[in-house]
Parts: structure tokens; sequence; C-alpha cells
């Protein structure tokens, strides 16, 4: 965006070598006639001089895109205007003629650095083994697609199972990308290297899983899931975790990070142990403040009701709250066999319908919350 078209050319030149970014091009009047559809993640605004026009120009992006990174490009300014921009808040200034790798790096920051304040990230853990949580995180991923992003929103589902890398599996989409070839330079990681890595699932999430068992011994393990996790998630609004139920390098430090968290259990007495367990480590970990909810999966029903009274679940998890998910083992069965979501079998079964009033009374709350 420029207050003097001329500049606009090497400008967006520069950003569009990147192949993540896309630029819309505008100027002081035409700013109200932006799509509004159109998510814009940083403004670039380019001029030779900070005069009253430029000036005008800023005001108008800063109330019309609230929130977002504004970079200035500009001729040298005196020590006076220099203040006056760090009044204005501005991300960053640069000055003519702009270097490309400045400007790049710039416009990455100053996304990276928004998209840490509004990026959700979730966590579903297995609180025992095979208690599906893999099945209900694919199936989450797959619903928030259709009931919760926005217009120019994406929601990614990581797999943190490298021993099984079941989503991959679950939905016959192998990724068959060698980690190996990036463990020894973890530092390489950028969101470049996450469009690299990712598969695009049908209803249109992102999947990235990868069966790679060296990967809980390695010694740059934990650096190189950490930096891929960083970097998936400054690409999509909403991140879903499949965290598996045992200990790895990194578990702790992913949960102690993340916005809310889902434990899935089944209602027998050994894997509700074990979820107790788990549930008193996560609240461990950040002082209690992570939001935690329980489900209780493969659950029956009972002509008198539950096995598991409300008295029995407050005993043992307190306050959390606790949702019991329908058992539907024919069309978990069958989508497993085929490859393929759940929905894409039958959109009104018992198991969608529970995840999907979890999903929109309770789970969906909690993540706007943060």
């Amino acid at each position: 965006m420029s207050s003097e078209a001329e500049l606009s050319d090497g400008i967006e030149h520069v950003i569009e070598t990147v192949p993540q970014f896309r630029v819309v091009r505008s100027n002081a009047n035409a700013l109200d006639k932006v799509d509004k559809s159109t998510r814009i993640d940083a403004v670039v605004l380019s001029g030779h001089e900070l005069n009253s026009d430029m000036l005008e120009l800023l005001n108008q992006v800063r109330f019309q895109f609230s929130g977002q990174p504004v970079i200035i490009v500009s001729d040298k300014l005196d020590e006076d205007q220099t203040r006056q921009l760090i009044k204005l808040q501005v991300h960053d200034w640069l000055t003519h003629p702009v270097k490309p790798e400045s400007l790049i790096k710039s416009v990455e920051t100053g996304i990276r650095g928004a998209r840490i304040d509004t990026n959700r990230v979730h966590a579903v853990v297995s609180g025992s083994g095979g208690a599906g949580a893999t099945t209900l995180a694919i199936s989450l991923a797959d619903l928030m697609v259709s009931h919760v992003i926005k217009k120019g929103e994406s929601v990614a589902l990581f797999d943190l199972d490298f021993a099984t890398g079941n989503c991959g599996y679950s939905l016959d989409m192998v990724n068959s990308y060698q980690l190996d070839k990036i463990i020894a330079t973890p530092q390489r990681i950028d969101a470049e290297f996450a469009n690299l890595i990712q598969e695009k699932q049908r209803t249109g999430y992102h999947i990235y899983s990868f069966k790679r068992p060296e990967l809980l011994t390695d010694a740059n393990g934990y650096e190189l899931v950490l930096r891929m996790l960083d970097a998936v998630n400054l690409q999509h609004e909403y991140t879903i975790l499949d965290i598996p139920y045992y200990e790895t390098e990194w578990r702790d430090d992913v949960l102690g990070a993340v916005n809310s968290c889902t434990l899935v259990t089944e209602a027998n007495l050994p894997a509700l142990k074990h979820t107790l367990d788990t549930l008193e480590k996560i609240k461990s970990l950040r002082d209690g403040e992570i939001p935690v909810q329980i489900v209780i999966n493969k659950s029956k029903s009972r002509l008198f009701g539950s096995k598991l009274s409300a008295a029995r679940l407050k005993e043992l998890f307190g306050d959390v709250p606790c949702y019991f998910m329908p058992r539907d083992d024919d069309l978990i069965e069958e989508a497993l066999d085929r490859g393929v979501l759940p929905s894409e079998i039958s959109q009104r079964s018992r198991f969608l319908r529970g995840l999907k009033k979890y999903l929109t009374t309770s789970l969906t709350p909690s993540l706007e919350a943060q």
C-alpha cells in the first residue's frame, strides 16, 4: 500500500517472491474498497516522506486493520519523525531502497508476533492406550473446518505420535517426507518448510503426520519437534495436536504451551486412573491455568443412565468438565478400513452428533476465551 503508487511495484515484487504471501495492492483513495472477506495479515506503507498524507493513511490503516502489524518504508527520517513512528507503534521502519531480505524478515516477524497472540492450539491427549484420541482428533479437525473457521482461515492436525503416525494411516495419507533430511539441522525449519511437509485432507484441513520412531530417541528430536510446531502454528489459525499417552522429551513443554486440552479416556477404572495422573501433570505445568476437559469415549447408553455418576466423576476429577462420547464401533471401523473420515460415511451418526455438540457448546467457547 502506497501513498505514491510508483513505489509499490518494487515492494510488491519482493513480497510475492515468498510463495505463502499474496499481495493486495491499494492506495489512500481505495483503502475502503479492499474486500472485507480478505484476511490481511500485515500492512506495508510505502512513501518518500512521513508527511501529513502518509500519517493520514496510517491512521486509516490503524482504523481498518486494527491489530495487524504495520511496516513503514520511506526515505530517511529525522529524530522527531522517528520518535513519532515509535509513538504510533508501527511494527518496523525500513528505508528506501529497501533490501529484499530485510523486508521479508520484517513481514515474517510481524505476522509471527500477531499470530502468536491470535492463533489457537488445542491438544487432544490420550489418557490411556486405546482410548480413541486419534479418531477424536481427526474428526474434531474436520468439524472445525465446517463449523468454526472463517473465510481465509485454516485448520491443521499435527500428529505427535511419531511411533505410529496413526493420523496419516487412519486417513490413508501416509507422508513420505524423510525427516532425516532436516533432523541434523532443525534450525533450518521455517514457514516454507511447513508448506513442504503438509498434506491436505479432502475436507480442507492440513495434516502433519509422520511415522518416524527414531525421533523419540534422537538427540535433535526435541528441537526438531518444537520448531516444526512453531512453524505449523504460524501457518494456521487453529491447530489440533494429537498427543499420545506415553512420555516423550517434548511432551511437557508442548502441553504447557497449548491454549486448551481435551483428555480422552474410557469408562473403566484403569483408564480413569491413568487419566487422573495425566490431569494432575497438566495442571502442574502452568499453575492450573490450562483449560482441560475430559471426554469419556466409547460410552454405551444404558437404560438407567451411565455407570459413572456425576458424583463419582466429581469425586475423581473435581470441577473439570466431563463429557460422554457415544460408542459407534461400526462407523469407526468402516472409516478406518476405508481410510476416510467418519463424516464421509454418515453425517448423522451418534458419534458425530456427540462430537459436534462438544465442539460447539464447550470446546469452541473455551478456545475463544483464551
